[in-house]
């Protein structure tokens, strides 16, 4: 027997008051939930939202503000300031850092220490932050390439966490949530060019893309929406951490970020090797294009800063490794064979850990040594990094000066 009219309106009134309750139960419970601060991108797979702000919580709850061009820093105008040095720094969720309020960032703290140090012969110092959560060094170069130099930098750092960098260039061993969605670069003979198979993702067809957007400001009203949107990123991001987990066994090696501490045995990660070293080159000769300097910044490794040399000893003997710098030493040895200036703030990052037995990643005891940089990470980083670039500065002068 069909349902009467009173039936189906009941159902009707049912079905528009569970939604209108829960919303109601979400607010009076002040229940917050992340915000949506990514939105996907046909020349870059994803980016950060322009002006997107909210709370994130994955490892500290922290409000989040991001500026009118989409990156996690405070406003820049394209058109360079006069007397004034910039500095660009490219990088993933390290140097995105949405895990610190955006003064406590090392782009940030290196701007202010490198005004301090005056090593810039008195000109004012702009750092600018281009770090996106999940980006490769393919990302950086074309983020390189199609934001960075509307804003004029005379310097450009990449700042490399070779745990995850270098075999994120690869789609076999991307570790990103949908490694579907990042753009690649291949050999074809002995060039290095872009794969952009990536734009045929249906999310990234421009329909699909003005209707995401429009959802996005919708769910930003709604915390209904916004609870289904949190449970939809959960659910892609086991199923990521499923499929990283089996890569690595098809690697064989335990965990992905582990398989940069000694030399590659796998094609897959020799591939990514090689195809990482290209990049730097194109980047190199990219930035040396437009009259700016090129720097690499090796990022230090969770397992090398790890406070207990026990721990990291331990560490090691699993691995059947002597130490945990074979990155590092490789991508130095490369940068002086093509003429790139590296900075590894491993050393000094170990060092400082070690003596003040403290953790520089994590921000409780429930992921000490587990998650991003906290404030001290940062402070001990962007004072390694201005360091290095007031003595190699100097170095410059010096030479400048014996040439004359």
């Amino acid at each position: 027997m069909p349902p009467s009219k009173k039936e189906l309106i009941l159902a009707l009134v049912v079905m528009l008051a569970l939604p209108m309750l829960g919303e109601l139960g979400l607010r009076l419970a002040r229940v917050e939930f992340d915000a949506q601060l990514y939105e996907p991108d046909r020349e870059l797979g994803w980016k950060l939202r322009p002006g997107a702000r909210g709370v994130v919580s994955a490892e500290t709850r922290q409000f989040v503000s991001l500026n009118s061009h989409g990156f996690h820093d405070g406003e820049h105008e394209y058109e360079k300031p006069a007397n004034t040095m910039r500095i660009a720094v490219l990088g993933n969720s390290w140097t995105e850092a949405l895990q610190v309020p955006v003064e406590k960032t090392y782009c940030s703290v290196l701007e202010r220490k490198l005004s301090a140090r005056g090593c810039f012969d008195g000109e004012r110092v702009e750092v600018l932050n281009f770090g996106v959560a999940g980006y490769s060094t393919v990302q950086e170069l074309l983020t390189l390439r199609i934001e960075v130099w509307k804003y004029h930098p005379d310097i450009v750092l990449l700042a490399l966490y070779p745990a995850r960098d270098i075999a994120n260039n690869v789609r076999e061993l991307n570790n990103a949530v949908d490694p579907e969605r990042s753009p690649y670069f291949v050999y074809r003979g002995s060039d290095l060019v872009l794969d952009d198979a990536f734009r045929a993702v249906p999310a990234l067809q421009a329909p699909q893309i003005a209707l995401q957007n429009i959802g996005y400001e919708i769910n930003r009203h709604v915390r209904v929406l916004q609870a289904i949107s949190v449970l939809q990123r959960l659910g892609k991001i086991r199923v990521a951490v499923a499929a990283v987990k089996d890569r690595a066994e098809k690697s064989g090696v335990e965990n992905l970020e582990y398989a940069i501490y000694k030399p590659p045995t796998t094609p897959a990660m020799k591939m990514a090797w090689k195809i990482t070293e290209g990049l730097l080159v194109a980047m190199r000769d990219d930035v040396r294009a437009h009259g700016a300097e090129f720097h690499i910044v090796v990022l230090a490794t969770r397992p090398q800063v790890i406070p207990d040399a026990a721990k990291r000893a331990e560490l090691m003997t699993k691995l059947g490794v002597k130490d945990l710098s074979y990155a590092d030493n490789r991508i130095k040895e490369f940068g002086e064979r093509e003429d790139i200036r590296v900075i590894d703030l491993a050393p000094a990052l170990s060092s400082y850990a070690q003596e003040q037995q403290v953790y520089l990643n994590g921000f409780s005891r429930a992921n000490f040594g587990a998650g991003h940089w906290n404030e001290i990470g940062h402070e001990v980083s962007a004072g390694t990094i201005a360091g290095e670039l007031c003595v190699e500065r100097a170095r410059r002068g010096i030479a400048r000066d014996q040439q004359r």
